[in-house]
């Protein structure tokens, strides 16, 4: 009985220490063509997985100075691992519509998950402190620096860790009113579950490989194009399952992607022994 005690606190300290800045906030989205698809996407950006049990994602309306009183519990995520993705959705149905798989957690209308792009976003931990923080509390978004209406606010590539302050430096943003790349539409606009700074074992940066890769959208035929010889190609759903593979050994090729899925994919392609990523949305 002692041991199993002893085990169950050690595992709890384990969990709550190595959790500490470890999970933040890598996507906000607010599409400029469905509001219902609007979501949160979370990221585990250490080495250990965490326990999100009563932990809650929150949100400051407006320049409201108090948050909603309820907010959305995470504990349904449950243990999040390394590199592993949480998707808050308002509305878990128009969100696998929208981008062709399951949403973690269906938040519903009004929630913390469901902002058009002015408000304060926020994540605390089982005991109420703050993990990581977007915006400014007291401070209506509209026409500042974390206003992502119609858009979407993405953390840089730079970023490890989540914060309590919040740091207009660590974030990308897309807005209706111009900034970024502007408005963005379901298709194309978002990536939920893939995210610019997420680490990938043997994966290099793919500025050092040049490779056009159309049309994104694709609908039945994805072609590849570069002006070196492109060794092997593989495809991976957002859940990490590879679904194509191709050996090419040629500096072109038409990946014929009419049986996948609609949304979000990787293409993991090799050109001389360097390895690089790039991503495609199938319609």
């Amino acid at each position: 009985m002692y041991n199993k005690f002893f085990f169950t606190v050690l595992l709890t300290l384990f969990f709550g220490l190595t959790s500490l800045g470890q999970i933040f906030i890598t996507e906000l989205a607010d599409p400029n063509d469905d509001a219902t698809a609007r979501y949160v996407e979370i990221y585990n950006g250490g080495t250990t997985t965490v326990d999100v049990t009563g932990w809650t994602l929150r949100r400051y309306t407006n320049d409201d100075t108090v948050p909603q009183t309820k907010g959305e519990d995470l504990t349904p995520i449950g243990f999040l691992g390394p590199g592993s993705f949480a998707i808050i959705a308002v509305n878990g149905n128009a969100f696998k519509v929208a981008f062709g798989m399951e949403a973690d957690i269906s938040a519903g209308a009004n929630g913390p998950a469901d902002s058009n792009g002015d408000d304060q976003i926020y994540i605390t931990d089982a005991s109420g402190a703050i993990v990581d923080f977007f915006g400014v509390v007291g401070e209506d978004g509209t026409g500042t620096d974390h206003e992502f209406e119609n858009g979407r606010a993405e953390r840089k590539a730079s970023v490890t860790q989540g914060t309590a302050t919040w740091d207009v430096n660590e974030w990308n943003i897309d807005n209706g009113s111009g900034s970024g790349d502007g408005a963005l539409n379901v298709d194309g606009g978002f990536d939920p579950g893939v995210w610019i700074g997420a680490k990938t074992a043997g994966v290099e940066d793919e500025s050092s490989v040049t490779l056009k890769m159309y049309p994104n959208p694709a609908n039945d035929v994805l072609t590849l194009s570069t002006q070196n010889t492109v060794n092997t190609v593989e495809i991976f759903n957002v859940l990490g399952k590879k679904v194509i593979t191709m050996q090419v050994e040629d500096t072109s090729a038409e990946i014929n992607v009419s049986n996948l899925n609609a949304g979000i994919y990787l293409i993991s392609y090799q050109i001389n022994n360097s390895t690089s990523t790039k991503k495609f949305v199938k319609n």
